[in-house]
């Protein structure tokens, strides 16, 4: 009775931390939201803002000009056209993030039930890095990218229309333009006037993108737990092993001498590698932002791109 009480919305526990991680998330892109539209208005080319000068090593080095940085440009765009422009297309944003939080879940759920074998046989999954080969250790992170890649491409083609309709509403400051109001009255205008191709304009480079942070991600995820295996960290028995353990504790600027702190580290790796090969899939972002409003006639995107807001 007790657990029956402490349901939330008839959820079972383990769709219950998906739904309040789903929230937490919606949470944080909607404090974060400017500085997404300032991005998507950057990937854009639209830099009205005059340019800054500076050195180019912060304090040393020649002079040079600089464009205004995110938080430099979100300043200006809000003291220029008003504080609610930085949230335009908050709403297409945090629906997207639901349906990509669902629709994750869901084809997980649905993989591991009925497709375990994508990517390979599930064997040692739960097997501690250490006591796993290379060859061993190698195969397990290729399963879990190719199945991560699988997820990635259903999630961001699910929610790629939403993402479409977020984009040109942030495109529509550009030119002073409403021509895409609400979510769903937006996804409709775009399906009368370009079909579902219009939807699912930019998908390819964005389907691209995570493909390659997926893969990239996995490459230095094992490479580094590797390497943490190799130097020693989890047997210091002998002295060879000590000094090639100490080596790494020097290069990563902490002493190891516990299990939980080799843990520690492993977890600090595994949080740390993903924001290092997001970079690479910048380019693709770029490409997909730009094609998204491809084709959306009334939009001028061509104007006012490096003039001043008025």
């Amino acid at each position: 009775m007790a657990a029956e009480r402490n349901q939330f919305l008839g959820l079972n526990e383990e769709e219950e931390a998906v739904a309040k991680n789903i929230a937490a998330r919606a949470c944080v892109t909607a404090l974060t939201y400017p500085l997404t539209c300032v991005k998507t208005l950057i990937q854009l080319g639209h830099e009205p803002f005059p340019l800054s000068t500076g050195r180019t090593l912060i304090v040393a080095g020649r002079n040079a000009y600089f464009l205004p940085n995110a938080f430099s440009y979100a300043s200006q765009l809000a003291h220029a056209r008003g504080l609610g422009v930085l949230y335009t297309g908050i709403d297409s944003a945090v629906c997207s993030l639901i349906l990509q939080g669902i629709t994750s879940y869901q084809t997980k759920k649905y993989i591991d039930q009925y497709y375990p074998e994508i990517g390979g046989k599930p064997e040692k999954v739960d097997v501690e890095e250490k006591d796993l080969t290379d060859h061993e250790s190698f195969r397990r992170q290729l399963r879990f990218a190719i199945r991560e890649s699988v997820v990635r491409v259903a999630t961001v083609t699910v929610a790629r229309p939403l993402t479409v309709v977020m984009v040109r509403q942030i495109a529509q400051l550009i030119g002073h333009e409403s021509k895409y109001g609400g979510v769903f009255s937006s996804v409709r205008v775009i399906g009368l006037e370009e079909g579902p191709g219009g939807l699912f304009s930019g998908l390819v480079p964005q389907i691209c993108g995570e493909i390659v942070i997926v893969f990239g991600t996995a490459a230095l995820i094992y490479a580094a737990e590797r390497a943490i295996v190799h130097a020693g960290l989890y047997e210091k028995k002998d002295e060879k092993s000590v000094k090639v353990g100490c080596l790494v504790s020097c290069f990563i600027g902490v002493t190891l001498t516990t299990f939980q702190e080799v843990e520690d580290l492993r977890k600090f790796t595994n949080l740390a590698i993903p924001f290092v090969v997001n970079s690479f899939g910048y380019p693709y972002q770029v490409v997909s932002t730009v094609m998204a409003v491809a084709g959306s006639g009334q939009l001028d995107l061509d104007i006012l791109l490096y003039s001043m807001f008025c």
